[in-house]
């Protein structure tokens, strides 16, 4: 371990003593031996958006650079918005470009929309939860914290009540009809166990009473549940 670690301080080192750059706010990075420039896409508007079923979406867009060149008419959008349909809607802006050294640099960014019914409208999911999970190693306990990003985005510290502080956001979208449960989506997302999300086969994720409940895919293991947090 101690080797390993070694080995990586001077790793570190050789990379920052041969490529010297600066990164600024805006994301557009210049490499100084060799002057790469690379793209910077930026949202207009919220990342995360809330809108109630039958409502209109106006996408707010995104700008692109290049340096000090403006790249905007450049972007690519791709996922729509269907306002009559509750769920979570992906929206994806990227840009690429051809740098001084004729390789293709890309830039991306995402927009999240939450179309909701009006019987979640007014729901607060925000606050700590006792966390319950289930799997064939067994059963545990750990509590965890929900806290709101805007409207009916959140996110949680803990998605699998326990100590691997897995955190993860999710939108409460409310009720897809035929009486089930209100429903909560969790996007696909990268953490640090892989890809999680609630959109993969033999997932779900839905309130309770005193809380809310899920079955989460995580890429590293597969399904993982059910998980089920209450007050």
């Amino acid at each position: 371990m101690k080797n390993i670690k070694y080995l990586f301080f001077i790793l570190l080192g050789v990379t920052a003593a041969s490529c010297e750059y600066f990164e600024s706010p805006d994301e557009t990075a210049t490499v100084q031996e060799g002057f790469i420039t690379f793209p910077a896409i930026s949202l207009e508007g919220d990342q995360y958006v809330t809108m109630l079923v039958n409502g209109t979406f106006d996408d707010p867009g995104a700008l692109a650079s290049l340096g000090t060149e403006d790249i905007t008419n450049e972007i690519e959008v791709t996922g729509e918005v269907d306002p009559a349909t509750p769920g979570v809607y992906v929206l994806n802006y990227s840009v690429s470009v051809v740098n001084e050294l004729d390789e293709v640099s890309s830039a991306s960014q995402q927009r999240y929309v939450a179309v909701i019914t009006e019987s979640v409208a007014d729901v607060d999911l925000s606050g700590t939860y006792n966390g319950n999970g289930t799997a064939v190693a067994g059963t545990w306990t750990q509590a965890a914290t929900v806290t709101p990003i805007a409207g009916a985005w959140y996110r949680t510290d803990k998605a699998l009540a326990s100590g691997n502080n897995l955190s993860i956001f999710f939108a409460l979208v409310g009720d897809p009809g035929e009486n089930q449960q209100e429903r909560i989506v969790v996007p696909n997302q990268v953490s640090a166990f892989g890809f999680v999300n609630t959109t993969s086969p033999d997932t779900y994720a839905e309130l309770i009473d005193g809380g809310f409940q899920w079955n989460l895919f995580i890429s590293c293991c597969g399904n993982f549940g059910p998980i089920i947090f209450t007050r």
